[in-house]
């Protein structure tokens, strides 16, 4: 599985493995742990339920690729909200290389 980085891997693998988690929920996960800045707004709205999307609102200091993770972890989660199609994720000026893939990792 490919990770953005060695923490990227030690956070998702603490947060996401052996925890009973639906598949789309892991998916999610593994894109929030992939930013340090998505991990810091979300970290405390993770929980034995799943993710707490609301508790994250208003936390506005995240990087446009941060932004970009955000809107595919709750497309993958949540299957209504910020939905990512197959044509944003072509738009190299929006999505670069590493985005997609940690979006297609995920999927």
């Amino acid at each position: 599985m490919y990770y953005a980085s060695p923490k990227h891997e030690r956070r998702y693998r603490n947060v996401a493995c052996g925890k009973g988690y639906p598949a789309n929920t892991k998916a999610a996960i593994y894109l929030i742990t992939a930013k340090p800045e998505l991990w810091k707004n979300f970290r405390k709205a993770i929980n034995s339920r799943g993710i707490e999307w609301a508790a994250s609102l208003g936390n506005s200091n995240i990087s446009w690729d941060g932004y970009h993770l955000e809107c595919a972890a709750q497309s993958i989660a949540r299957a209504t909200a910020h939905q990512v199609t197959l044509h944003d994720l072509t738009d190299r000026k929006e999505y670069s290389q590493e985005l997609l893939r940690l979006i297609v990792t995920a999927i």
